[in-house]
């Protein structure tokens, strides 16, 4: 009996649709469990009659008033990334599903190639290899259209060697006239074929069940997983993003080459650091707008800046043997407009020759380039040696713990005393903001809403004073802090 969440790896050549079976599954999955979800809340609600719940002082002013709609978009975004291009996924794509109380982990694979004449193919050909070893079910998907090919042969006779239960699965069955001409997949030799269509969402509910029939038994029947830290690793390309994620799970997981755009999806990975889970998403480079001519690199990068919005830290990747590029700042731009905590990284920090001077003048021109994540801890690490890589996850999980604090009001209250008698706000046009009351309303980033006379009149500049002594007295070390103001 297996103890582990069971992995089922969707393998084939390419382009027979494995990406939209990946986010087929995913969808469902997630649908079903927003339902059962809505019917278990439908039941708890009891009707209160007349009684009427009284609310705490300000509750009005307690509404998410920050960019936060974006929070759950997932309903609507694809998992993996979709293209008519062979081999668009290179790297492994995990999502956890739960069927029918079965707990599983879908496997994205790139596609199985005969014969690789590219070295970057050939590395993807041993993700593939690494996603069966541990894989306890294997779909096995081919393409209706086309019939069987010669490299589909080849692809069962590699999965009958492995050993694991497989699952044929005919993908674009869209009409009876596909149905009908399918039939010869039974010449493979393999089980009875699942026929389904990812464009038209067929079969996808009657394969989720063939799946979870042919799960074996685990000691558990529900995901219960404790929830993790979502970490998106972003920046320019060729910065050393999979690297570091390599250097993180001390093995090859993503694929890495010195030409850019190797990465093209947002692939999530699951890390234990400590006994804390943690996801990191390793993103495609982000080069600026005018240097994306491929429509699939601009599906790419709206996948990473996705995954930004997604995540809880966003770990800028920066390569010292470069100067900060505009690209960066770009990025830096965005990700403190998102509201997200961060933590700057230092890649290539070996390559540097050192000495007394170097770290100091280093520090002095990130904050000097980089003066809107000026709050923001900085790891100075090698992805090739290993120097201060654990030290990424340590600091994200105190930057973490500070994106989630919430202060009580009364310590708030007695600082906003303390600064506004220290330095009162200055007056605009002859009037001076009232500044009478502060409350967070928000963690993450958090948010504080602050309530008096003409405060449509703060100035930034005292707005910052505000911040910068927030940040002082309670730490907030790596999130962005948002104030807001109400008239009272």
């Amino acid at each position: 009996m297996e103890t582990r969440c069971p992995i089922v790896a969707i393998v084939g050549r390419p382009n027979v649709g494995k990406s939209s079976l990946f986010n087929r599954i995913a969808g469902n999955s997630r649908q079903q469990n927003s339902r059962q979800r809505s019917a278990v809340s439908r039941q708890s609600r009891e009707p209160r009659g007349s009684e009427k719940q009284t609310q705490p002082p300000h509750t009005e002013s307690r509404q998410p008033i920050t960019d936060s709609q974006y929070a759950d978009s997932r309903s609507s975004l694809k998992y993996a990334v979709v293209h008519d291009t062979p081999g668009v996924t290179r790297d492994r794509n995990y999502a956890d599903v739960v069927w029918a109380d079965r707990a599983f982990t879908i496997v994205d694979t790139g596609g199985l190639d005969v014969d690789p004449d590219d070295r970057l193919i050939d590395n993807v050909q041993s993700q593939v290899d690494a996603a069966l070893a541990e894989a306890s079910l294997v779909l096995f998907v081919v393409d209706a259209r086309t019939g069987i090919m010669p490299h589909d042969r080849v692809v069962a006779d590699k999965l009958r060697a492995a050993d694991k239960p497989i699952v044929l699965v005919v993908n674009k069955v869209d009409s009876d006239r596909f149905h009908n001409e399918a039939a010869e997949f039974y010449a493979l030799g393999l089980a009875e074929p699942m026929w389904i269509s990812c464009v038209q969402n067929d079969g996808i509910r009657e394969l989720l069940d063939r799946v979870v029939e042919s799960l074996p038994e685990t000691d558990e029947t529900r995901h219960n997983a404790p929830a993790t830290m979502k970490i998106a690793i972003v920046g320019r390309p060729n910065v050393g993003k999979s690297s570091l994620i390599n250097s993180l799970l001390g093995e090859e997981r993503m694929i890495v080459d010195d030409r850019p755009g190797t990465t093209r999806d947002a692939v999530n990975m699951r890390i234990v650091h400590d006994n804390i889970p943690f996801e990191v998403l390793d993103t495609a480079g982000m080069r600026r707008k005018s240097a994306i001519n491929d429509e699939l690199e601009s599906v790419t990068v709206q996948r990473a800046i996705h995954s930004i919005r997604q995540s809880d830290i966003a770990v800028l990747v920066l390569d010292v043997t470069q100067d900060i590029a505009q690209q960066d700042k770009t990025i830096a731009n965005f990700i403190e407009r998102q509201g997200k905590a961060s933590v700057l990284v230092m890649n290539k920090w070996d390559l540097i020759d050192k000495d007394h001077t170097t770290h100091p003048t280093f520090m002095d021109a990130i904050a000097a380039q980089l003066p809107q994540l000026g709050y923001v801890p900085r790891v100075f690490a090698s992805a090739l040696t290993g120097q201060r890589v654990t030290q990424i996850l340590t600091t994200a999980l105190e930057v973490y713990r500070a994106y989630c604090t919430h202060i009580p009001t009364p310590a708030l209250n007695d600082l906003l005393l303390e600064l506004r008698n220290a330095h009162p706000p200055p007056r605009v046009k002859g009037a001076r903001p009232a500044l009478k009351y502060i409350t967070q309303v928000e963690t993450k980033p958090p948010t504080f809403l602050i309530f008096g006379r003409n405060v449509h009149r703060v100035q930034q500049p005292y707005e910052a004073y505000l911040v910068n002594n927030i940040r002082k007295e309670f730490g907030f070390h790596g999130t962005p802090i948002r104030i807001f103001y109400r008239r009272s």
